[in-house]
């Protein structure tokens, strides 16, 4: 196999444009904020405010503002607009190669390595990849079919991991719309108090050494599913208290955190081993006539969450507390235990079958890291 340079194989020849000499012409705008959505801006010349380049087609993007964030982008035309970039972009145009095998090369760990070896910048956003190094970095160049193989084995494993994550969330909904479908018309409300006895809180300390014993971060609850992977070591010498310690079906509740994650809650399906509470965390200490799975779904409920925001309180612009009485007056729908159970069954069910699709994404993420390893390591 051949190794080149990028400035070798890549055949862009920057042209910029000014767009606001166009007031009235749509762009397609391939802007770095627009990444994420994988679609470009389709935006007026006068809604630019600054010159752009030219980009055709299949031409590969490389973010070069904080290249620690893996950002690359293959050029496609959407509509029938001329295309544009934000200069933030590594133009490479390589009419010989495959643009897709480029953009996984230009992916992968042994190339974002080179990347995020040379930059400019302070820190954090302000750095930036610097273009004149970039263009020595080393690409592999094997032949044009074997591109297209890889290109299209790694390609259709990302598909699958869409479908995956698509199913993960259809089964979230399902759940929302079975809720709905049960409670929805019932008007009578009741303070949570009327279901949670008590919120407790544990402590956090954290040790420098491994430890058998483990303390959840804030982390573990914040997409209001229970990640038990989120923990960190406590001291060798602190003796947990047991009630601190982490329970199947526990009810566990963010009481800080950022505005949008602060009340993120989450159902111990099943617990890790001499895992215990942080202080950031609760635990609710449902009573007798409350099913924690019901509990938790209220609780994640999108009524619930808009309460729990406009009740949050912190001078801080990013950290947000909730207080034990706000949290327990919070007034939801007075469901029945039996209507409850029912209910927690259902979720139950349809979370054996998002464990197993969760699984699958696992699996392929591991044959994905494996392969560009493989292909490009």
């Amino acid at each position: 196999m051949t190794i080149k340079s990028v400035s070798e194989i890549n055949e862009y020849v920057r042209t910029s444009v000014n767009p606001l000499a166009t007031p009235d012409q749509l762009f397609e705008l391939y802007s770095v904020p627009s990444f994420d959505s994988d679609y470009p801006e389709i935006v007026s010349g006068a809604e630019i405010g600054s010159a752009k380049v030219t980009v055709e087609e299949g031409d590969v993007l490389i973010c070069k503002i904080n290249p620690r964030i893996n950002r690359v982008w293959v050029v496609r035309h959407n509509t029938d607009y001329p295309l544009l970039a934000s200069s933030e972009w590594i133009v490479v145009r390589s009419k010989n190669m495959n643009p897709h095998y480029l953009k996984w090369y230009f992916s992968s760990s042994s190339f974002r390595t080179l990347l995020t070896s040379q930059v400019t910048g302070i820190g954090g956003s302000l750095t930036r990849a610097q273009p004149k190094q970039v263009a020595k970095y080393p690409v592999p160049v094997p032949s044009r079919a074997e591109q297209d193989y890889i290109a299209g084995v790694l390609e259709r494993i990302d598909e699958l991991l869409l479908k995956q994550h698509q199913q993960t969330e259809k089964l979230d909904e399902l759940v929302k719309s079975r809720f709905i479908e049960l409670f929805g018309a019932i008007t009578e409300t009741v303070p949570l108090s009327y279901y949670i006895e008590a919120l407790n809180a544990g402590k956090s300390l954290a040790g420098e050494e491994e430890c058998p014993n483990k303390v959840l971060k804030t982390g573990a609850t914040t997409y209001d599913y229970f990640d038990a992977t989120q923990v960190k070591n406590l001291p060798d010498d602190y003796e947990p208290l047991e009630d601190h310690r982490i329970k199947t079906g526990d009810v566990i509740i963010s009481r800080m955190n950022t505005a949008e994650l602060v009340g993120a809650a989450a159902y111990v399906w099943e617990a890790p081993e001499r895992t215990y509470l942080p202080d950031r965390l609760w635990k609710a200490e449902i009573k007798e006539t409350a099913c924690p799975i019901f509990i938790w779904q209220v609780l994640i409920q999108s009524s619930t969450k808009e309460r729990i925001r406009q009740i949050a309180s912190g001078t801080s612009g990013s950290m947000k507390n909730i207080s034990k009485p706000g949290l327990l007056g919070i007034r939801v729908k007075k469901v029945d235990l039996a209507a409850q159970e029912q209910f927690a069954a259902f979720v139950a069910q349809t979370d054996k079958s998002k464990l197993a699709v969760q699984q699958g994404l696992k699996e392929l993420e591991i044959l994905k890291k494996s392969l560009m390893q493989q292909y490009f390591g």
